[in-house]
């Protein structure tokens, strides 16, 4: 009963202030006699819109801030003027007493903060608004660790305010402003990515992710704090603590000597090329704060809370895009970002190719002047007038590839984030053809090969008892005249007929287990067999 009444006040209190700011207009009269709440008679338009949207969620706090700035990153599904308003958006968040906390802490423990720490610093690192950070040193190791501990109540309150926020878009997406913008898909966005703060264990899974991905040698100058399994939980976890530098110090005069900050861009520039095109699992939230600097020239990257996924389709397209950026095939390029998105939607492709290809050719020569985010708001302008979305890891992507580039341009002015993507992306595309490549690509090759030869037979039967009830007939032989028709005929036969040799070649193979044999005969007679076909039947 009691979160029932807390439920009906928080409803209460977003309804009274969204109307309070002028908003009331874009939900159902119901509603307000719902929670008993006078609605604003106010019913034209406000040209303070997106201004009055940006004050209510800032007086709404965390779950509504963090909506906002979500929001201002999806340029495809709602207007530029709205982005810009909410990128104003600030998450400045007073710490929690400890007094609050240490229940927490304690409880996750299972034991008190000073059979576990020899030390605790009570006054914390750095505060969120889903979690506070502290500093510590383990008793039992000496070991120096940070504490990450999930602040009392806001997975409740944040995951409340996300189910009022899904009913809201429901009825907003009624109203006229819902023809402009798709409120449900922010919605079901939003949802997916506070699911994922909330959880600290995904936090630690990510990073160990990227250990694992970066175990090489040759990335020994890149560091993920090491997690200590048995302290965490999801609402807390006890890390390694890393001393490094903030971008900030690295710049400083004094420090310049300690630095070669040119490498440092080009590695930092490197990590995320790899998470994008080798592994397809990227760091989604690149900001100053969550990467720090550590002697020769090392990187430290924290906070992996956020995280994207990219799959293969998708890398070997991004490869293609940077190296016809640097290229400067502006044609390429459009069509590439077309091919990213969901392009079917659109009723006039070539002209949204044009609108595209006329933004890349306005860019200066000199790649290091191109502004990236200047350049993604202007493709998301074209991108929202053709109604196309934008696929949620994408965006995720172009926001961490901006971040980068602006921490690259304050180590290095001159850094061409672009040019070092095209080089990496070539490598990529190249490493496709090593002899281990090539060997695990032909192995997927046979492995469908062979699941093609296991369904053949009732396949090829499927066919034969549908040419016997002429359902085949009657639906296509109609269509065609008598020259036609013999051609099909024919077409058809040869090819059931190259179907079934080739299984059986493959079926042999596999019993004398020669692979690579069947792999050459199953091409050679697939070609033969096609060209005959082809010849034989062209002049019917």
């Amino acid at each position: 009963m009691a979160d029932l009444n807390k439920k009906i006040k928080r409803s209460r209190e977003i309804i009274s202030v969204l109307n309070k700011h002028g908003l009331g207009k874009y939900l159902p009269q119901a509603l307000f006699k719902k929670f008993g709440i006078s609605k604003s008679s106010e019913e034209t338009a406000d040209p303070r819109l997106e201004k009055n949207i940006r004050e209510a969620f800032e007086e709404l706090g965390t779950t509504f801030i963090k909506l906002g700035q979500m929001m201002s990153l999806r340029r495809d599904i709602i207007p530029a003027s709205m982005a810009e308003e909410f990128k104003k958006l600030t998450d400045n968040v007073k710490p929690i007493e400890f007094s609050q906390m240490k229940p927490i802490i304690e409880g996750e423990l299972c034991a008190g903060i000073g059979d576990i720490f020899s030390e605790f610093d009570e006054n914390p690192i750095a505060s969120a608004s889903i979690s506070q950070v502290y500093g510590a040193t383990l008793k039992e190791t000496g070991e120096k660790v940070v504490v990450k501990v999930r602040k009392p109540g806001v997975t409740e309150t944040i995951r409340d305010d996300m189910a009022l926020i899904s009913t809201l878009a429901h009825y907003i997406n009624k109203s006229s402003y819902s023809k402009t913008v798709d409120f449900e898909a922010i919605s079901d966005e939003f949802f997916h990515t506070m699911n994922m703060e909330l959880d600290l264990l995904l936090e630690k899974s990510n990073n160990e992710k990227f250990i694992k991905n970066f175990s090489s040698p040759k990335w020994s100058w890149l560091k993920f704090p090491k997690m200590f399994d048995i302290y965490c939980t999801n609402k807390m976890l006890v890390m390694e603590r890393i001393f490094a530098l903030k971008l900030d110090d690295v710049i400083k005069h004094e420090n310049k000597e300690k630095f070669d900050r040119k490498v440092i861009a080009e590695r930092g520039a490197e990590v995320l090329m790899k998470m994008i095109l080798n592994d397809g699992f990227f760091h989604a939230d690149l900001h100053e704060g969550n990467i720090f600097f550590i002697e020769n020239n090392g990187i430290a990257v924290i906070d992996t809370g956020m995280c994207g996924y990219v799959d293969r389709f998708m890398r070997n397209k991004l490869a293609d895009l940077f190296i016809a950026f640097v290229a400067k095939d502006w044609e390429k390029t459009a069509r590439i970002c077309l091919e990213l998105s969901d392009g079917n939607e659109i009723s006039d492709k070539e002209l949204f190719v044009r609108d595209l290809r006329n933004i890349f050719e306005d860019l200066p020569d000199n790649l290091a002047e191109i502004n990236t985010a200047e350049v993604v708001g202007k493709i998301s302008t074209v991108v929202f007038k053709y109604k196309i979305k934008v696929p949620r890891e994408l965006t995720q992507l172009i926001r961490s590839f901006s971040m980068i580039e602006g921490l690259c341009r304050k180590l290095d002015p001159d850094f061409e984030l672009m040019t070092v993507a095209g080089k990496l992306s070539k490598e990529i595309i190249l490493q496709k053809f090593t002899p281990e490549n090539i060997a695990q690509e032909a192995t997927s090759a046979i492995e469908k090969i062979v699941d093609t030869v296991h369904t053949l037979p009732g396949t090829v039967t499927n066919i034969t008892e549908k040419l016997e009830n002429g359902t085949i007939q009657h639906r296509i032989m109609l269509l065609l005249n008598s020259s036609e028709r013999g051609f099909v005929s024919k077409m058809v036969t040869r090819a059931a007929s190259a179907f079934l040799m080739t299984g059986t070649i493959i079926a042999g193979a596999f019993m004398t287990g020669n692979l690579f044999t069947a792999d050459l005969i199953v091409f050679f007679i697939f070609s033969a067999l096609f060209f005959l076909t082809f010849f034989k039947g062209k002049n019917d």
